[in-house]
């Protein structure tokens, strides 16, 4: 049943894509939905993979290789 549903989805998305292609005004709104979606997509992956400064927690005052 899971295929039927993809195979539906994919044959709805590909009628939706062939008729917003052949109007030019859907065009710039295609492109601008692509390009704003990839965008996201890239902000979110460096969100993710991005390097984090650690928090140790509160310094110990008894640690005595801290440098004073």
């Amino acid at each position: 049943m899971k295929e039927a549903w993809l195979t539906g989805l994919g044959f709805g998305l590909g009628w939706l894509a062939s008729k917003t292609w052949s109007d030019p005004g859907c065009q710039v709104g295609l492109m601008i939905f692509l390009v704003v979606t990839a965008l996201l997509v890239l902000v979110f992956a460096v969100a993710v993979t991005a390097e984090r400064k650690r928090d140790d927690g509160p310094e110990d005052p008894d640690d005595k290789d801290a440098p004073s």
